[in-house]
């Protein structure tokens, strides 16, 4: 875990811009991928409380007084994080987690066209069939897919063409489907690799996808 450079410091008179119910990603010292919290409240400049993170029985041996993790999350269309200490685990009256009430927090605008390297499972329906596709470049504008152009009856995508993509985001138990229209085809070492811009895209298929980008933001 880095520690972050402070780029905006708190104002004392608003405090930390946070919801309760907001969903918090956990980068704690010691552990090797995040965990996911949900914030419950806090007293301002003491303390906040955040649920105990689902996988909890993988990281609380790493929840103990003092130790240091990065907290992140999303609001009004900004990615912000900070760096805190855990105060304490309550599992009595209540199971949450206290932390440290932030002296810094970053703020970054969740960058629309930002290219994300991903590998994200899918399919595509175009053309009157459908087939299986793994989307490797995602923004909130659009992604880049690759398939084998090996389907019977099935004629290279082209420019121009419209249709519709179904992503597998993790932490979604189900496919969630965009209109797109292809921007460019290019072939790499036997596959197809097509540009798409997503089209008329719903709030059920950009919730989704905004927290996704969200959660592979880079701070550092």
């Amino acid at each position: 875990m880095e520690e972050l450079e402070g780029i905006l410091e708190l104002n004392k008179s608003e405090g930390i811009y946070i919801d309760i119910g907001t969903k918090v990603y956990l980068e704690i010292e010691g552990v090797n991928f995040s965990v996911t919290s949900i914030f419950i409240g806090m007293l301002k400049d003491e303390f906040m409380i955040v649920t105990l993170p689902k996988r909890y029985k993988s990281v609380k041996n790493k929840l103990f007084p003092t130790n240091k993790m990065v907290v992140k999350y999303l609001y009004d269309g900004s990615v912000y994080a900070f760096q805190t200490s855990v105060i304490e685990t309550i599992t009595n009256p209540i199971k949450a987690l206290a932390l440290e009430y932030p002296k810094v927090v970053q703020q970054r605008e969740l960058r629309i066209t930002k290219r994300n390297n991903v590998v994200i499972p899918g399919r595509v329906e175009a053309k009157n069939t459908e087939f299986v596709m793994v989307v490797n470049d995602i923004s909130k504008k659009g992604c880049r897919f690759k398939y084998h152009d090996n389907k019977i009856n099935l004629a290279s995508l082209r420019e121009g063409d419209l249709l519709r993509i179904y992503c597998k985001f993790p932490g979604i138990p189900d496919e969630i489907g965009a209109m797109a229209c292809v921007r460019n085809v290019r072939r790499e070492q036997g596959q197809l690799s097509i540009g798409a811009e997503f089209q008329d895209v719903t709030k059920t298929f950009l919730t989704p996808l905004t927290h996704f980008l969200f959660s592979i933001e880079d701070f550092f």
